[in-house]
């Protein structure tokens, strides 16, 4: 969603900005407040804008396949819950953990809140290794499945990767193994004949 906020409300030097974050030499604090800062749109606007945009169609059945098999799941994004949780609620997901940096409006003015970022994390989204491990610590084999450099650090750590976009030529460069799909019904084919038979296997 980043990208089609910049693309609708922002001149095109934001892509420079992401550029410096892509190669790892800024946060994702910094990048994210020095595009806003280009944005002149208010809210009404940017709530028209993600009510447009839903999560991928397939998703809700893999959840709910991975719940009837008590296999826990949730969403961890390097984005804001401003359009995370609606787009979770209008696909019936209201009830899904997610994890994500916080958006407000407030006053006329946006407010951006990062309390997931730590000294000694990947600037890139790091902290998303940190739900991996969590659940590794329980016992967990964790699956992962992401598209970009914010899941790069959660990638290296997951047991079971799916990768695509950036995320998977970033893989292929350093020899991480990955299972490439294009979207949730190839993750959920691939787990359906693969993992669900056996129980809680991710």
């Amino acid at each position: 969603m980043g990208h089609v906020i910049f693309d609708a409300f922002a001149n095109p030097t934001w892509r420079d900005i992401d550029d410096e974050w892509i190669r790892g030499e800024i946060r994702t604090s910094e990048r994210a407040r020095r595009q806003f800062a280009l944005v002149t749109a208010r809210e009404p606007e940017f709530l028209r804008l993600f009510d447009k945009h839903a999560v991928d169609p397939a998703f809700p059945a893999l959840v709910a396949d991975l719940r009837a098999h008590d296999i826990p799941v949730q969403v961890v994004s390097d984005g804001f819950d401003a359009y995370v949780k609606p787009m979770l609620a209008r696909a019936g997901l209201s009830d899904l953990p997610f994890q994500s940096n916080r958006l407000v409006f407030q006053n006329g003015s946006i407010k951006l809140h990062f309390p997931h970022e730590r000294p000694g994390h990947d600037p890139r989204g790091g902290w998303k290794a940190g739900p991996v491990r969590a659940l590794q610590a329980q016992g967990w084999r964790v699956a992962y499945a992401g598209d970009g450099m914010s899941d790069w650090a959660a990638a290296r750590a997951a047991d079971l990767l799916f990768a695509r976009s950036q995320l998977a030529e970033r893989c292929k460069q350093d020899g991480i193994p990955y299972h490439p799909f294009e979207g949730m019904r190839d993750v959920h084919d691939w787990v359906r004949a693969n993992l669900l038979p056996v129980g809680k296997s991710l």
